[in-house]
């Protein structure tokens, strides 16, 4: 966009006015849109499903507000939607907290910052309209102008008493006649602290009170004038920003027992005991963080029973499949400089599958039964199994994925050894650096270090294996041209199956099937699961054929060499296959890295690799 262009769209923003109403008008307007009546779980509950749904490959709901910003959690997001949804239709269960529980780095602030940021957009969008009435400091609704008695002939519900501010403007300002109280249209926003909230706690001996709940100017207190309290209130705390949207609590069962106090009241009686005299209601939708340690110190302590009453826990784990770690990295690299041109495409794939695996139970089976967990919770089924035996080894480990590796400390660990590597960084120069980091990280024990270098030689034979799977591609002239046009022939031809049946011409799709061994029963499932896949929100920058790994697996098996046949080519044709490399994407250095890497093992010692530990560890 031309800066004069990019000017006048700001221009025209900051230069519209702000809509204004008399209270009259604003009830004309509830009653041809009765939305505007909603409480703050209903809002957020119509934010979450106007942002767009799609369905996933397995069936499950995919919510377009989250696609590009948290990967893995489906199964999280959908607990969260269906909270809302239930709070919403003001079931009970609104007058709870929605704890998030998990490890640092596992996207719990990512998820409540996302919707932050679409309540923020959809309250300056038509569907989301928000008015409140002018001049009050908590944004009151303006239907709690109505007498209780005559609440129900307004045809919508309302629940609440005005706040001591307003109550105080009504009776003073506009001397009890609330048909003269002005209704403004309001605009949530983050920065501003209008709708959200955000508190974080720190040390309870210091904490201030006054934080969460506001304040009382003293100075505005007339023992003479009995209304002086209610125009003394300080509207400053974090519940009262939050009022008719969200409250984010970080940290939460660091708070001492006063703050509990306040949330327990808050939760179940919609109300906050404020920092003075009296109390006053709010309605908003409080969620708040924790990790896993500090909650479960809060179940095992028998005079918390009231809080935990009041919570619906929803476990936020370590992502477990290594596509979706990959992408937690793109993204937080995503901008960032680290400085050189020459990283491999490897170097992240290997950093993830190291952390995927410090976060997985052991199921059984030696190693081989471990990285059959790996692949089969990265949709890499085929001889490993199917979806339903990932469904079973989920169901067996409840627990998993709340420990191990952090994205941050492999951020930290990539950006640490990104300017000291010299040449290409490749798969293994990141694996020595996570590994090397590891002493510094707290907690790490002796017990942890000899687990975690087999798992360190775990990676460096799968290492090994994409080093196979790239020098394969490498050896077939224009292989991603390839994929992609046999990638968009199962598109069309899945489509055409949706419209016509078994009767449709799917020649290509037939064959993928065939060569990822498919079963009949299980056609519709896989289908549907590739339709989900090409239509995912979140999948469209992405290359067709790598959108559904038994497609992407189905193509490589259509396409690719074997490894043996491109063993061969290593001594003879050796420029070659670092030509087909860079031709897919990596730089010439780290393309000539991979082939002198590859030269370095035999099959024998591929063979054993997953037995021995890397030359660098000790």
């Amino acid at each position: 966009m031309e800066p004069k262009a990019l000017l006048e769209q700001i221009r025209a923003r900051v230069g519209t006015p702000v809509e204004e109403v008399t209270f009259a008008r604003y009830l004309d307007m509830v009653s041809e849109d009765p939305r505007l009546a909603r409480l703050s779980h209903a809002l957020i509950a119509d934010m979450i499903d106007a942002s767009g749904l799609s369905i996933g490959p397995d069936g499950e709901e995919r919510f377009d507000l989250f696609e590009g910003e948290l990967f893995g959690q489906e199964h999280v997001i959908q607990q969260v939607a269906d909270y809302f949804r239930a709070a919403g239709r003001r079931l009970d269960v609104r007058k709870r907290i929605l704890l998030l529980v998990g490890p640092p780095g596992s996207g719990k602030s990512t998820l409540v910052n996302t919707m932050k940021k679409g309540l923020e957009a959809y309250t300056n969008s038509d569907d989301g309209r928000v008015y409140a009435i002018k001049g009050s400091q908590m944004h009151e609704d303006p239907l709690r102008l109505i007498p209780e008695d005559l609440r129900a002939e307004a045809g919508v519900y309302i629940e609440g008493d005005l706040n001591p501010e307003v109550r105080w403007m009504v009776d003073n300002v506009y001397k009890g006649d609330i048909t003269k109280v002005p209704v403004r249209r309001i605009s949530y926003s983050i920065s501003h602290g209008v709708g959200f909230g955000t508190f974080v706690a720190t040390d309870p001996r210091s904490e201030d009170l006054t934080r969460l709940v506001g304040d009382v100017d003293l100075s505005l207190l007339d023992p003479a004038d009995p209304t002086s309290a209610k125009r003394a209130y300080k509207f400053t705390g974090e519940l009262n920003a939050a009022h008719r949207g969200m409250a984010d609590l970080l940290e939460v069962f660091k708070m001492d027992e006063r703050f509990l106090a306040v949330l327990l009241s808050l939760s179940q009686e919609q109300i906050i005991k404020t920092n003075g005299p009296g109390t006053m209601y709010a309605d908003e939708a409080v969620i708040a963080q924790s990790n896993l340690a500090e909650y479960d110190e809060l179940v095992a302590n028998p005079r918390a029973a009231a809080m935990l009453d009041r919570l619906v826990v929803v476990k936020v784990p370590f992502v477990l499949s290594v596509r979706d770690e990959i992408r937690i990295y793109e993204k937080m690299l995503s901008g960032a400089d680290l400085g050189r041109n020459d990283v491999s495409p490897l170097a992240l794939h290997t950093a993830a599958t190291f952390a995927v695996l410090t976060r997985l139970t052991h199921p059984g089976g030696g190693m081989q039964g471990l990285i059959r967990k790996l692949h089969l919770y990265d949709g890499r089924f085929g001889t490993h199994g199917g979806a339903e035996d990932a469904d079973r080894l989920h169901e067996k480990s409840p627990e998993e994925g709340m420990t191990g590796l952090s994205p941050r400390y492999v951020i930290n660990r990539l950006s640490s050894v990104a300017g000291s590597t010299k040449g290409c960084l490749d798969g293994i120069a990141v694996l020595q650096a996570l590994w090397e980091g590891l002493p510094q990280r707290a907690g790490f024990t002796e017990a942890e270090r000899e687990r975690w270098g087999a798992l360190l030689a775990a990676t460096e034979a799968e290492y090994d294996e994409m080093v196979q799977l790239e020098l394969r591609k490498a050896a077939v002239l224009a292989y991603r041209d390839s994929a992609e046009k046999m990638a968009r022939a199962v598109k069309e031809e899945v489509a055409r199956w949706e419209k016509e049946g078994e009767q449709a011409n799917m020649p290509t799709l037939r064959r993928v099937e065939r060569l990822i061994d498919v079963p009949q029963y299980g056609r519709d499932r896989f289908r549907k699961g590739l339709v989900a896949s090409f239509e995912l929100k979140g999948q469209r920058s992405r290359p067709l054929h790598t959108r559904h790994p038994l497609l992407e697996e189905a193509i490589q098996r259509a396409l690719l060499p074997a490894w043996s046949d491109v063993n061969k080519m290593l001594d003879t044709q050796s420029e070659g296959l670092v030509e087909g490399l860079v031709s897919t994407g990596w730089k010439k250095g780290c393309a000539r890295h991979l082939v002198e890497y590859a030269h370095k093992f035999s099959a024998s010692r591929r063979e054993k690799k997953g037995e021995q530990k890397p030359t660098w560890y000790s």
